[in-house]
């Protein structure tokens, strides 16, 4: 009896690493697409945003950021997870954003871009 449970014990741990290393797959995997297909527009975005506001940035620095990340949600906006009929709700929890910082001496630019809406707001650090 005792060898059974084991048994059972050793399958559900694989099942467990093989459904954890799906689902690392899927989201690494997903998280490059997403990056890689809006890269471009967002670097665009930022740079027309931010020479719109005379911050500066050259288009190369857009392109070639000094760091870029996809958020899901935007953590600033003031609104609690149980307010789901808020206006707000799905860009606080749900949306997709690219943040590109752009390296331009001395000091950073970093832009904000709404895959949804497709709009840049760039702020210089």
């Amino acid at each position: 009896m005792g060898q059974m449970k084991n048994l059972a014990l050793v399958i559900i741990a694989v099942i467990g690493v093989n459904f954890a290393y799906d689902e690392y797959m899927f989201r690494s995997s997903a998280h490059d697409v997403i990056v890689e297909t809006f890269k471009t527009s967002a670097a665009d975005a930022c740079y027309d945003n931010a020479r719109g506001q005379n911050i500066g940035g050259s288009h190369n620095s857009w392109r070639n950021p000094a760091s870029l990340k996809l958020v899901i949600g935007k953590s600033n906006l003031d609104v609690y997870f149980w307010q789901i009929d808020s206006s707000m709700w799905n860009a606080k929890y749900r949306n997709p954003y690219i943040f590109i910082v752009a390296d331009e001496n001395p000091a950073f630019i970093l832009c904000e871009y709404d895959i949804l809406h497709r709009t840049a707001s760039v702020h210089r650090m």
